[in-house]
């Protein structure tokens, strides 16, 4: 959409015939947007600007589904082990929903920017930025939050798009589009955090929602909100001569001065106590003290010196399938198979995804290495690699 101005806005209202009270009223809100956000004057407004259909806006927001507005499955989290919580739910909006969640990510979200120590969802290279500012650490606390999206419930949401300048209607509104409350085990309004206003048009389900993993709107709404808790953890660390850096729910404290594991202690229970206070819970099981004897890995990359480098055994992943692939007396497709994957192809994009994200991290490693799947694209004849 086009910028918002007042005077077309006007001229039209006038030829159809709306009258002045209404048209000084809708452009004295229009005035008090903030962070050049479009205005939304009623969710008529935006079925309008997002070309979905007001029925389907006006079910989701009193919560009156005829069917789930999200389709809801389980993944397997990465190096869980056997531990209860080593599934993560994913929610995937529906046609309809992930369009007006895509509109307000586009128009309204990303017109703003999120703490400087925040590193993730961002347009950056952000895994590399975050281990930068670690690079050189003599030691390091690595922490977790848990459940990070579904910790950020609705009423956090809703003011969010107060502080934009939205109305209240139309901020709670586009919270509850941003939301999802469970079968179970949500709160309601009068047990949860700061209750939304009373006499809203809604009367649908009043247990209060929270941000879904797997929601368009999701990741740039949790950076947001966690702008305050981001604040806090930085000006700690600035007073305790510490790094501090988020990447999501990865929350990553260095030091390069004179430190011992006393210390890492005390400020673990300072940080924990800054973190309950804005309703987050640290993940005690991923909590880590890593000293200057160990290594230093942060969102996967070693920082042990002057700039990232990708680790030894994520480059030994992608040479050894390369080994295998090339071997004359090793059929590609067995090896596939073997290693899980359901088609050559599947493989190939595989290590080409790997490799393109080593251009960002070690370009001469990643070009030794692509030219290298190059080659073994052309002898197996399978489709051109996916990185230049």
């Amino acid at each position: 959409m086009t910028r918002w101005s007042s005077q077309p806005y006007l001229k039209a209202g006038r030829q159809a015939g709306v009258s002045e009270s209404i048209l000084q009223n809708a452009v004295q809100t229009a005035k008090q947007m903030k962070h050049s956000c479009p205005p939304i004057f009623t969710l008529k407004h935006l079925a309008h600007l997002t070309d979905v259909p007001y029925p389907f806006l006006h079910r989701t927001i009193s919560r009156k589904y005829r069917a789930e507005a999200y389709n809801v499955f389980k993944l397997k989290k990465q190096n869980a082990g056997h531990s209860p919580d080593r599934f993560r739910w994913i929610c995937a909006p529906t046609e309809d929903l992930l369009r007006v969640q895509r509109w307000i990510n586009t128009h309204i979200l990303s017109k703003i920017q999120p703490h400087e120590a925040s590193f993730a969802y961002d347009n950056r290279n952000g895994v590399l930025e975050t281990a930068q500012l670690h690079c050189g650490a003599t030691w390091l606390i690595k922490l977790d939050l848990t459940n990070f999206f579904e910790s950020i419930l609705e009423p956090q949401v809703y003011e969010l798009f107060r502080s934009f300048g939205y109305q209240p209607l139309v901020a709670f509104e586009l919270s509850r589009l941003c939301t999802r409350v469970r079968a179970s085990s949500n709160p309601d309004q009068r047990h949860g955090n700061k209750p939304l206003p009373p006499g809203l048009p809604y009367s649908g389900d009043t247990r209060i929602g929270h941000l879904p993993q797997g929601a368009a709107t999701s990741p740039r709404i949790a950076n947001l909100v966690m702008q305050s808790l981001d604040e806090t953890l930085q000006t700690y660390a600035t007073e305790n001569d510490l790094m501090y850096s988020r990447y999501a729910d990865d929350l990553v404290f260095s030091s390069k001065g004179v430190f011992d594991r006393p210390q890492a202690t005390q400020h673990i229970k300072a940080i924990n106590k800054c973190i309950a206070e804005e309703g987050f819970w640290l993940n005690t099981a991923k909590t880590k003290i890593v000293t200057p004897g160990a290594r230093k890995i942060v969102l996967g990359l070693l920082i042990d010196g002057g700039t990232p480098r990708l680790s030894k055994a994520y480059k030994k992943h992608v040479s050894d399938h390369l080994y295998y692939l090339a071997h004359p007396n090793i059929d590609a497709m067995a090896h596939a198979t073997r290693r899980g994957f359901h088609s050559l192809q599947g493989l190939i994009n595989h290590i080409s995804g790997k490799i393109a994200y080593g251009f960002s991290i070690e370009p001469d490693w990643a070009n030794e290495h692509g030219k290298r799947l190059k080659g073994i694209c052309a002898k197996l004849h399978v489709d051109h690699v996916l990185f230049p």
